[in-house]
C-alpha cells in the first residue's frame, strides 16, 4: 500500500471523532408492511444517519438541533416525520414511481422524465463507481443504448471514444460534451467519483439547442454538490489491485518459427537456413517479455454541507496506474470544489472548479507491440553478457525490451476548468442567469535518448533531448432568460440566451544533440550542443471563436400533451463570410396518454408515453479556417543559368469562401411503456439521421495546381433503433434489478460529389496500398478487396483460373468478381466488411440482500469486422502466428492458408484472408460487497463502512485472434484496421471500500 494510501486513512482515524448527542430515537421501516433492509434514517440538519437492519429495525442517535427524521429508500416516497418527544418511531414507505418524479438535466436547464419530448438517457453515480478507471467514458460502456463507447487504447490514463447513434460524419465525430454547464471537446479530466449523473442527449430535440455542435450527440455531465448534507458529511473510498492482460496472440514458438522459415526458403528457390528447426525448443515469448501484471490505486476522500441557502463539496482524489506494458505509469491528482449561496432571496451565486495534474511516462507502445510481435523467438532478450539480443539478424526488428530500457520519455499536464455564475429571480417566474467558464490546460513534455547500441537498425549514436511546451485557453460567456407559468392546465416554460466562445492555443519547442553528460539532471536544452539547436512555436488546440443566440419553449397541458420548440443561430469562425452563420431549430411532440382520464389505472400497462421530434443540428469540426488557401513555402528550386538555389512556394490548398455547416436531420420516433406499476421498464427509439454537406479535404483536378480544397461533398444515412428495458423489483429484505439495452445502426455513404467516385484511405503498411473504399451505396470506411476462393492445388488449376500476377500451386485464389476471366483491381475487389457494428449490446444487473449487493455488466457488439494488418506487413523473416502452422504444404493439404513466404501476393494484397469477425461479448465488471451491519459500524463512531472486491473484463468470447476486436485509429476511413500497434486492454481485480461518517 503506497504512503498516500497509509496517509489517507491515518487522516480517516483522526476525522472519526464526531460527538454524539444523548437522544436516542428507534422504529422499524417497512414498505407495503414487509421489512425493508438498507433504508437510509437520516437525522436533518446533521450528518447523523444510519440504516435499518436484517429486520428493518434501526437505532438513531439524534443530535441536539435537529428535530425530525427521514427516511429515505430507493423506489418508495422519502419520508420526513417530526420527533416530538417520541422515541420510537415506525414508518411504513409508499412505493413511488421514480419514472414520474425523476429530474432530468437538459441543454440550459432541467425537465422531469414524463415531460421531455427528446430522447434522453440518464446515468446515476450508482451505475459508474464499480468500474476501476480514470476514464469517465470507459464507465460508461454497455451503459445506454446507442452510445457506443470504444477503449481507444488500454494504456495508462487513457480516454474511451464516444459514438451516438453511428458516424454521421467524414470528419470527427465526438459528440460534445457539457460539464456543469461549461462546454468542452472533452472529459478526459473527470474524476468519474465526482459525477452525480450523465445525460446523454441523442436526437434534434434534445440537442438542437447546441446547434452547430450538436450533429454527433451531447454529453451532460453534472458533478456533486452539497445541498443535501447538512452541517457536514466525510466519505473516504479507497481501492487497489492488479492488472494483467486480458489475452495475448498466439505465435508460433521457436521450433514451429524454423520450420516455417525453412519452407519459405524453400518455396522462394533458396537453401533453408535451419538444419535442425527442434534444437530450439520453445524459445522467446516475447510478449511474457514486455507484459507484466501491473498496479492500480486509488483514495478518494470527499466533505458535502449544505441547506437551502449554501452548500459546498469538495473532494480530492489520488489515481496511479501502471502499465502492464513496463515503462508506461500514469498518475493524476483531482481536487474538485463546488459552491452555491443564495445571498439574498432573489439572488444566487456559484462556482464549480476542477484542478487537474497529471504525469505519465511514455514508451513508445505501438513500436514495442508490433516487435514482439515480429521478433523471431529464437533470439533471447538477453545474452549471457547482458546485452539486449539482436532481433534484427533474422526479422529486421528491434528489440522490445531495449525500447523500454532507453526510453526516457515523461508528460506532465495543468489543466484547470471550471465556472461561476449568478443567477436573480427578476419577478414571479422570470429568472436570468450569467455564467463565465474557463478551461486552461498547461502541457509538457521531456524526452532524451541517450547513446546505445544493440543492432545497425537500433541504435542511438548521439545523445538527444526535445522538450515541449503548450498551453490552451477556453472561455466561455453564457446569458440566459428563463420564464416559467403555470395557468390551469397549462404550463410554460420559456428559455432565450446568447452566448460566446473563444479558443486559443500556442507552443513552443526546441531540441539539442550530444549532452555534456546522461545523468538526469543535464537532461536541459543548455547541456546540448549549440550548433545543433532547433526550435519551433506555432498554434495549439485551435484558434476559434463562436457566438450563438438560441431559445426553447416548452408547453404541457394537464401532464398529458407535450411540445418543445427550440433552435439555435451560430456563427463561427471556421467558415468564411459568405455562410458564416447558420440556424438550427427543432421541434419535439409527446403525449402522455397514461395521463388520460380514459385510461385504465388497474390494468397490465401502468404507464404509456410516445414522442416523435424532428430537428436539425451542425457540425463545425473541421480545423480552422478551412476557407482561407494554404500556402507551403518549404519547397526551393534551381534557377537560372548560374543554378542558383531560389526559395518558393506554392498552394497547398484552395481557398472555399462558399465553405458551410455539416447539416444533420433527424427524425425520432419514440415509446416508453411501464408495466405492472412501473417495475418493467421499456423504452424504444426509431430513428433517421441524414447529414448534407460533410466536409471533407477533398481532392481536386491537377490542373488546378493544388493538391486539395475543403468542400461540402458528401451525404452520409445513419438509421437505427434503441432499445432500453429494466426490471426493478424489492420483496422485504430483497431489492435486485435487470436491464439490457440494444442498439441496432446501419450506415450508408449517399453521395459524394466531386472528380471521384471512390474515397480510399485505410493505409495498410503494404507498398502504399489502402484497405477502405466509402463509396456512394457503401457504409463509411467499407473494407475494399479480394473474395478468397481457395487455394490453387496444383499447376491444372493455376492454367484453368484467372490470376493476379504471377502465382502457382500453394498461392491464393482470388474469385472472378464480373467473370471476364482476369483478375483486375478495378473488376473484381468488392467489400469484405467494415467496423461499424450493426449492433451493439449492455446488459445490467444488481442484487441486495443481508447487507451483501452483488452488480454486474456485459457489453458486446456485433457484425463488424476486423483487417488484420499485421499479419501482412512482412518486410523479412518476421514470427508467424499458429494459424500459418495450417498452411498448404502439398496437395489437398489446405484449401484456406496458402503456402508459406516472406512476400508476394498471399501476404501483401488485401483480401478476405485478413478480414476476421470483430464481434464479442465481455462480462464488462462484476462486483460483489458488503455492508456491515450498523450496530457494528457505530461502534467505529461511522455512518456507513462497506468493502468490496470487484472484477473488470474477467471473460470476453471473441473470434478476433488479436488483443482486443475494439480497434480506433482517429479516422472513420481507418477504424478496424489492426497493425498491431494499439495498446491491449487488461483485465484487473480490485480491492476496496467505502466509509461514511
Amino acid at each position: 500500500m503506497s504512503l498516500r494510501t497509509l496517509f489517507f486513512f491515518a487522516l480517516l482515524g483522526g476525522l472519526c471523532t464526531c460527538a454524539r448527542a444523548q437522544t436516542v430515537v428507534t422504529g422499524t421501516v417497512t414498505g407495503d408492511g414487509d421489512p425493508l433492509i438498507g433504508v437510509t434514517v437520516q437525522a436533518v440538519n446533521s450528518t447523523t444517519g444510519t440504516v435499518t437492519d436484517l429486520d428493518g429495525r434501526y437505532s438513531l442517535t439524534v443530535p441536539a438541533g435537529s428535530d425530525s427524521i427521514r427516511f429515505s429508500y430507493l423506489g418508495f416516497s422519502p419520508q420526513t416525520l417530526a420527533i416530538g418527544n417520541r422515541n420510537r418511531i415506525d414508518v411504513d414507505l409508499a412505493e413511488a414511481s421514480a419514472v414520474l418524479s425523476e429530474v432530468v438535466v437538459i441543454g440550459y436547464g432541467v425537465q422531469q422524465k414524463e415531460d421531455l419530448t427528446g430522447a434522453v438517457a440518464v446515468i446515476s453515480n450508482e451505475d459508474i463507481v464499480d468500474i476501476p478507471t480514470q476514464s469517465l467514458g470507459q464507465s460508461l460502456q454497455g451503459k445506454v443504448a446507442g452510445l457506443q463507447i470504444i477503449p481507444g487504447s488500454g494504456a495508462p490514463g487513457a480516454d474511451a471514444i464516444f459514438r451516438i447513434r453511428g458516424v454521421g460524419t467524414l470528419n470527427n465525430a465526438d459528440p460534445l460534451f457539457v460539464v456543469d454547464g461549461m462546454i468542452l471537446n472533452d472529459i478526459s479530466f473527470i474524476n468519474p467519483q465526482d459525477v452525480e449523473s450523465v445525460s446523454v442527449l441523442k436526437d434534434a430535440s434534445a440537442t438542437a439547442i447546441y446547434g452547430a455542435r450538436g450533429a454527433n450527440g451531447v454529453i451532460i455531465v453534472t458533478t456533486k454538490q452539497g445541498a443535501d448534507a447538512g452541517t457536514g458529511r466525510v466519505t473516504v473510498g479507497a481501492y487497489t489491485g492488479v492488472q494483467e492482460v486480458v489475452r495475448t496472440i498466439n505465435l508460433a514458438n521457436a521450433t514451429q518459427y524454423a520450420t516455417l522459415i525453412n519452407e519459405a526458403d524453400a518455396n522462394e528457390g533458396r537453401t533453408p537456413r535451419y538444419a535442425n528447426p527442434e534444437q530450439f525448443g520453445e524459445g522467446t515469448d516475447w510478449q511474457d517479455a514486455v507484459f507484466q501484471p501491473a498496479n492500480i490505486q486509488n483514495i478518494q476522500v470527499g466533505f458535502a454541507a449544505g441547506n437551502d441557502r449554501s452548500s459546498i463539496n469538495v473532494s480530492t482524489n489520488f489515481f496511479r496506474q501502471e502499465g502492464i506494458i513496463q515503462g508506461s505509469d500514469f498518475e493524476r491528482f483531482t481536487t474538485r470544489v463546488n459552491t452555491t449561496r443564495s445571498i439574498k432571496n432573489w439572488l444566487k451565486i456559484g462556482t464549480n472548479l476542477s484542478l487537474i495534474l497529471g504525469s505519465l511516462d511514455n514508451v513508445n507502445a505501438g513500436g514495442i507491440l508490433l516487435n514482439a510481435y515480429r521478433s523471431d523467438p529464437i533470439t533471447e532478450p538477453i545474452d549471457s553478457l547482458g546485452n539486449f539480443g539482436n532481433t534484427a539478424i533474422r526479422g529486421n526488428t528491434g528489440n522490445p525490451l531495449a525500447t523500454i530500457a532507453f526510453a526516457n520519455n515523461r508528460s506532465q499536464d495543468y489543466r484547470a476548468v471550471g465556472n461561476a455564475f449568478l443567477q436573480a429571480t427578476l419577478a414571479e417566474g422570470l429568472s436570468f442567469r450569467t455564467s463565465f467558464g474557463l478551461d486552461f490546460n498547461y502541457a509538457r513534455n521531456r524526452n532524451f535518448t541517450p547513446v546505445f547500441f544493440v543492432s545497425a537498425s537500433q541504435q542511438n549514436q548521439i545523445s538527444n533531448i526535445s522538450v515541449f511546451n503548450a498551453y490552451r485557453r477556453n472561455w466561455l460567456w453564457e446569458n440566459t432568460l428563463n420564464y416559467n407559468r403555470k395557468v390551469g392546465e397549462h404550463n410554460f416554460d420559456a428559455l432565450v440566451g446568447i452566448t460566446s466562445q473563444d479558443n486559443f492555443g500556442e507552443f513552443l519547442s526546441g531540441a539539442r544533440q550530444d549532452l555534456i553528460g546522461e545523468d538526469e539532471s543535464l537532461r536541459y536544452l543548455n547541456a546540448g550542443d549549440l550548433t545543433t539547436a532547433t526550435n519551433s512555436n506555432g498554434t495549439f488546440g485551435g484558434n476559434w471563436g463562436l457566438v450563438s443566440y438560441l431559445g426553447r419553449i416548452n408547453y404541457t397541458y394537464g401532464g398529458r400533451y407535450l411540445v418543445t420548440l427550440s433552435g439555435r443561430i451560430d456563427g463561427s469562425s471556421r467558415f468564411g463570410a459568405n455562410n458564416r452563420y447558420g440556424f438550427f431549430p427543432s421541434v419535439g411532440l409527446g403525449w402522455n396518454v397514461s395521463q388520460e382520464d380514459f385510461w385504465n389505472d388497474g390494468g397490465v400497462i401502468s404507464r404509456l408515453k410516445l414522442r416523435a421530434s424532428w430537428g436539425q443540428t451542425g457540425n463545425d469540426r473541421i480545423g480552422d479556417f478551412g476557407f482561407t488557401p494554404l500556402v507551403n513555402s518549404g519547397i526551393n528550386a534551381v534557377f537560372g543559368v548560374d543554378e542558383v538555389l531560389l526559395p518558393g512556394a506554392t498552394l497547398t490548398t484552395l481557398a472555399n469562401p462558399d465553405l458551410r455547416w455539416e447539416s444533420t436531420t433527424q427524425t425520432d420516433f419514440g415509446v416508453e411503456i411501464g408495466l405492472w406499476d412501473n417495475r418493467l421498464q421499456l423504452e424504444a427509439d426509431v430513428y433517421r439521421k441524414v447529414t448534407s454537406g460533410v466536409l471533407f479535404n477533398a481532392p481536386i483536378p491537377n490542373y488546378i495546381g493544388a493538391g486539395a480544397a475543403v468542400r461540402n461533398i458528401a451525404e452520409v444515412l445513419n438509421e437505427g433503433v434503441d432499445l432500453r428495458i429494466e426490471w426493478r423489483e424489492t420483496r422485504g429484505k430483497l431489492s435486485y434489478s435487470i436491464g439490457g439495452n440494444l442498439s441496432l445502426v446501419r450506415n450508408e455513404v449517399l453521395r459524394l460529389d466531386g472528380e471521384q467516385s471512390d474515397f480510399f484511405a485505410g493505409g495498410l503498411g503494404v507498398g502504399g496500398q489502402l484497405g477502405t473504399n466509402s463509396r456512394a451505396g457503401f457504409t463509411a470506411g467499407s473494407f475494399w478487396g479480394y473474395e478468397l476462393d481457395g487455394v490453387f492445388q496444383n499447376q491444372e488449376e493455376v492454367d484453368q483460373f484467372p490470376t493476379l500476377g504471377t502465382q502457382r500451386p500453394g498461392d491464393l485464389r482470388f474469385r472472378d468478381q464480373n467473370g471476364d476471366g482476369v483478375i483486375t483491381p478495378d473488376g473484381d475487389r468488392v467489400v469484405l466488411g467494415n467496423a461499424i457494428p450493426d449492433a451493439i449490446l449492455g446488459l445490467n444487473g444488481s442484487v441486495n440482500y443481508a447487507g451483501f449487493d452483488l452488480t454486474f455488466d456485459f457489453t458486446g457488439q456485433f457484425g463488424n469486422q476486423i483487417v488484420n494488418a499485421k499479419k501482412m506487413s512482412r518486410f523479412g523473416a518476421y514470427n508467424y502466428e499458429t494459424s500459418f502452422l495450417d498452411r498448404w504444404n502439398g496437395e489437398g493439404t489446405s484449401n484456406a492458408e496458402p503456402r508459406v513466404t516472406l512476400a508476394g501476393q498471399n501476404i501483401e494484397t488485401l483480401s478476405s484472408r485478413f478480414v476476421e469477425d470483430g464481434s464479442y461479448v465481455r462480462l464488462r465488471n462484476v462486483t460483489l460487497g458488503y455492508r456491515i451491519p450498523a450496530h457494528l459500524v457505530r461502534k467505529l463512531r461511522l455512518e456507513s463502512f462497506r468493502l468490496y472486491v470487484s472484477g473488470t473484463n474477467l471473460w470476453t468470447s471473441q473470434e478476433y485472434s488479436g488483443y482486443n476486436p475494439e480497434i480506433f485509429n482517429g479516422s472513420v476511413f481507418d477504424n478496424g484496421i489492426d497493425r498491431g500497434n494499439i495498446y491491449p486492454i487488461s483485465s484487473i481485480l480490485t480491492f476496496g471500500l467505502d466509509l461514511q461518517f
